[in-house]
């Protein structure tokens, strides 16, 4: 038999509940999900080719059936039950195999196919995929007969040339080469995802620390940064036990990548291999990644009840290294945060419980940033240490199962001791966040010194926030925390010496909406705003064209291009991209000049924002050359939090944020 499967993938890991409660006759009862399907796999990458032959036997227990769906370029050779070829029945997802009665049955799958080749068109097709660079063939591609949907064990054998290398996710048993060809083993024994596979021309570095596995898998050309990564991966594991719990896999690897990700699997990171010598990647990236094996791996994420695991990950990878640094640090994040979520227009706001995944730079502002900011403001409300107890509760408690934000919830108000639903339910049900503003103030002399009014308004009431007040007087400063929940919240301060300012908020520790005075034009004022339109301006078709594919790549949404002649509405946000040459003369008809604070240095290509006498955001991107222009298309989305990026070739010279005035919940009281 030779048939030809058709089936989807889903992407992500989802874990179920292995256990049922079932009431009846008022009697609980708890009855045991079967066991997960244990698949033992052989796999050859046939030498010279990019033909794949994969063997699956698969032990089912206690199932009446057996479901699976498989990627479209791999065939079926043969099926057999129990030593007896059968015929399989479509289903409305993938395939199903009847089994005869309960008890323990093997399957054994036969399949082979040719490889995709990697289409370098398309660089964010992650399926799997083939080509001299590497091999990549992920769970979500179901490039094993299995149900996504379903968790499993396996045992993987996988045998690639010998000029090649091969990891995959589990514990590796056992590795030689022999006959031509590297063999290697390796085994999840704790029910989880299906295998993820990697093959490519790697050079493995390894290093045992306290009986757990580190590796490198490096392309040529990258082992020089082996050691580096050893020692941040060891480092960052050993901090994210301490803070939370032992470690749940028996090793950790890093693959570069031939494609242009950065993806996390369960006790492995898959990193495009151009990013790999760039500080960042081995720093706070990599703490990410690595801390993704707690939070959505080690416990699963249930995506239909909202990914809480992104933000936590932000907030205790991503943050804390940059508290680390010192409080400027961290506050500086944090500013980022609000301005980025500033920028995002109210119709693409979303509820926090909505956020599955990162399919755009909206979702990131909401699931990874807001999210993150909202842990932070948790940390203040329950204190360090009833946080720092929850974490380690809800990892002792959800340990290998999947958790939703209802077990989060729990986990910290056991460890608070008291009730925070409000607070969930205010962050998380919720799209948008607090207006804040500062009403009617006064200064009167008293007995006891002077005595400061003054009003916070909250124009849409419903929020409580805790609101840290920093009081400038002649003598020094004076710090209090207020609680606002109502429209208006009137505060009196008594102090000896005469006040100077108020400061409300003055480090940036509550998430709110920041006014138009608090937040200057940035890159995403425009990228992320579905009205904006783009002009692009220059007299060589090779300008005009990489033009084009950058607009395609800034933007969040699918360009909407001004063509010559067409009006524009003064109202919608612009992207302007032209050659040096002509650029005065399109600002000029726009009404703008090229910034002032722009640093004065020769630079072959630039991006800074603007806006017009309307309020309306510009982002201009000029380039002296289509070349200059190329180099700018990978290296600009990346600053989409800046005002301004200067570029020589593909290396950013230069970034920065316009300054502003201290915003509209600072207060001068010396008038």
């Amino acid at each position: 038999m030779k048939a030809s499967i058709e089936g989807g993938a889903i992407s992500g890991m989802v874990r179920l509940l292995v256990l049922l409660l079932v009431n009846s006759a008022g009697i609980g009862i708890v009855l045991a999900a079967p066991p997960a399907p244990q698949h033992d796999i052989e796999v050859m990458l046939v030498a010279d080719s990019a033909e794949l032959r994969v063997t699956d036997r698969v032990l089912v227990t206690q199932r009446e059936r057996y479901r699976f769906q498989l990627a479209p370029w791999l065939e079926i050779d043969e099926v057999r039950l129990n030593g007896v070829q059968v015929d399989l029945q479509p289903s409305a997802d993938g395939y199903v195999v009847e089994l005869a009665h309960g008890g323990q049955h093997e399957l054994e799958f036969s399949l082979s196919g040719k490889l995709p080749a990697r289409d370098a068109s398309e660089p964010h097709d992650i399926a799997s995929s083939h080509g001299e660079d590497g091999t990549y063939l992920p769970a979500y591609d179901a490039w094993i007969p299995h149900d996504p949907a379903q968790p499993l064990n396996f045992r993987l054998q996988v045998s690639v040339p010998a000029a090649l290398r091969a990891v995959a996710t589990g514990r590796l048993v056992v590795e030689s080469v022999d006959a031509g060809y590297y063999r290697a083993t390796f085994q999840q024994e704790q029910p989880g995802e299906a295998p993820s596979l990697f093959i490519g021309p790697y050079q493995v570095h390894e290093r045992l620390v306290n009986g757990l596995r580190l590796r490198t898998y490096f392309h040529p050309g990258l082992e020089a940064f082996a050691e580096t990564y050893l020692d941040s991966a060891s480092q960052y594991i050993e901090r994210y036990q301490v803070e939370i719990g032992d470690y749940p896999y028996n090793n950790f690897y890093i693959v570069s990548a031939p494609l242009p990700v950065g993806l996390g699997f369960p006790g492995l990171t898959y990193v495009d291999r151009r990013i790999v010598p760039l500080p960042f990647m081995r720093t706070r990236s990599l703490a990410h990644e690595v801390l993704h094996n707690w939070w959505g791996n080690g416990v699963g994420v249930d995506y239909a009840a909202g990914n809480w695991a992104e933000g936590l990950t932000t907030f205790m990878a991503d943050y804390a290294l940059e508290a680390d640094k010192g409080e400027d640090a961290a506050r500086a994040m944090r500013v980022r945060w609000l301005r980025d979520y500033a920028a995002l227009p109210a119709a693409r706001d979303r509820p926090v419980d909505e956020f599955r995944s990162k399919q755009h730079q909206a979702a990131q502002v909401i699931g990874y940033n807001k999210l993150a900011f909202i842990f932070h403001m948790l940390k203040q409300e329950t204190g360090p240490q009833a946080f720092a107890d929850a974490i380690r509760r809800f990892w002792r408690e959800q340990r290998f199962t999947t958790a939703s934000w209802p077990q989060l919830q729990a986990a910290f108000e056991q460890a608070a001791g008291r009730d925070l639903g409000w607070f969930f339910r205010q962050w998380l049900e919720y799209a948008g966040a607090p207006r804040l503003s500062l009403g009617a103030h006064s200064v009167t002399r008293v007995n006891a010194g002077y005595l400061t009014r003054i009003e916070v308004v909250q124009p849409v009431a419903g929020y409580r926030l805790r609101l840290p007040v920093l009081l400038e007087t002649d003598g020094g400063g004076e710090r209090r925390e207020i609680s606002v929940t109502a429209a208006l919240t009137s505060v009196e301060w008594i102090t000896p010496e005469r006040p100077r300012s108020i400061h409300f908020d003055p480090d940036s520790d509550v998430f709110r909406r920041l006014q138009q005075d608090e937040t200057p034009p940035i890159v995403r004022d425009v990228t992320l705003d579905p009205n904006t339109v783009t002009l692009v301006e220059g007299e060589e078709s090779d300008f005009i064209e990489t033009g084009r594919t950058l607009a395609t790549r800034l933007l969040d949404t699918p360009p909407n291009f001004l063509e010559a002649g067409r009006a524009r509405d003064p109202t919608q946000p612009l992207l302007l991209i032209a050659p040096f040459a002509q650029l005065d003369a399109q600002l000029a008809e726009l009404g703008i000049e090229a910034p002032a604070q722009l640093p004065a240095m020769n630079y072959q290509g630039a991006a800074w924002t603007a806006r017009l006498a309307n309020n309306t955001p510009v982002l201009v991107v000029s380039a002296e050359s289509a070349q200059a222009l190329q180099s700018m298309l990978r290296p600009l989305p990346h600053y989409g939090g800046q005002s301004y990026v200067l570029f020589d070739g593909g290396r950013a010279l230069d970034r920065g944020i316009w300054p502003l005035s201290r915003g509209s919940l600072f207060r001068d009281l010396r008038d």
